[in-house]
C-alpha cells in the first residue's frame, strides 16, 4: 500500500470584513462619526427568544418587541440576528435607525408569506 502525498494547505488571504461584504450581497450600513444606532425589533407570538448581537455583545435577547441603543465600536462590526419560530401566525421585522432617523428594514418575515421559520443573518455596521 502506498501513502498518498499530503498537499500543503493553500494560504488563505485575509481580508477586511467590509471588503468581504462588498464581494457578496451583504449590506454595509454606515453610521457617521459621532452618530447613534438603534436596533428595533417587532415580533408576533414567540416561544423561543430571538437574539440580536453587535460584535461580541448581545444587544437584545427577548420574546417581545424591543428597541435598544447600540454602543458603537470604531470600524466594521457585524450586527447579527437569529429568529426561531414555533408559534402560529409568527412574524418578525428587524430594523436600525441612524441618528433617530427613519427605520431601515433589515429583514421582515412571516408565516403568512410562507417564509422559513428559522432565520439567521447579518449586516456590517461601519462606524
Amino acid at each position: 500500500m502506498t501513502k498518498k502525498k499530503q498537499s500543503k494547505p493553500r494560504p488563505v488571504k485575509a481580508m477586511a470584513l467590509a471588503d468581504a461584504a462588498a464581494a457578496t450581497d451583504t449590506r454595509v450600513i454606515e453610521v457617521p462619526a459621532g452618530g447613534t444606532l438603534d436596533v428595533i425589533v417587532d415580533v408576533g407570538p414567540m416561544t423561543v427568544p430571538y437574539i440580536v448581537r453587535y460584535g461580541i455583545t448581545t444587544v437584545i435577547k427577548s420574546l417581545v418587541d424591543r428597541a435598544e441603543a447600540v454602543s458603537l465600536l470604531k470600524g466594521d462590526q457585524k450586527l447579527t440576528w437569529t429568529f426561531i419560530h414555533q408559534a402560529k401566525n409568527w412574524t418578525h421585522t428587524i430594523a436600525v435607525s441612524i441618528n433617530n432617523g427613519p427605520p431601515i428594514i433589515l429583514e421582515s418575515k412571516s408565516e403568512a408569506k410562507k417564509d422559513p421559520d428559522v432565520s439567521a443573518d447579518f449586516v456590517v455596521i461601519r462606524a
